[in-house]
């Protein structure tokens, strides 16, 4: 039902937005979002381990584009257990980025116990976006071991 719904408005924002509206680039993108729904049932859904936590987007626009950065928090217990997933993007059209991983932070209790360098990469596709929400689609760039694309997983976030 909510995957109805969000097609719905997906819909709706695509009649009305303009043909030069940029979803990757426009400044409502900035600052922090709270995951609200994701058909994600991993870590991007909050889940470390066998904890679920809370989820926070912290996307930083720069004026001149070369310092936008991005990074996913996983908070369990309030801030007892986090982890810190970083990344940059590479803009590939008015709706997409490919997302460039690069580090993962375990922390406990403030903390760091582990950082890993990663060369992951994934495309999120944007379809809605206004003051107070936004709704994406989030893939690996990479097959499955089948060789089939991997799933395209929908995120609802609020400011």
């Amino acid at each position: 039902q909510i995957e109805s719904c969000v097609e719905q408005l997906e819909q709706l924002f695509e009649t009305k937005a303009a043909a030069t509206t940029s979803l990757v680039s426009d400044p409502k993108l900035d600052g922090s979002w709270k995951l609200v729904y994701t058909t994600n049932g991993g870590s991007s859904a909050g889940k470390l381990g066998p904890f679920v936590g809370e989820v926070e987007q912290l996307i930083c626009l720069s004026a001149d584009d070369k310092e936008d950065y991005y990074i996913n928090y996983v908070r369990v217990g309030g801030s007892a257990v986090e982890g810190a997933l970083s990344a940059t993007w590479d803009v590939l059209d008015e709706k997409t980025w490919q997302v460039n991983f690069q580090t993962l932070v375990f922390k406990l209790f403030g903390i760091k116990l582990l950082e890993k360098d990663l060369e992951a990469k994934g495309i999120w596709r944007k379809t809605y976006l206004d003051d107070d929400f936004r709704i994406l689609h989030a893939s690996g760039v990479t097959k499955d071991d089948d060789g089939a694309e991997k799933k395209e997983n929908v995120y609802i976030l609020s400011k």
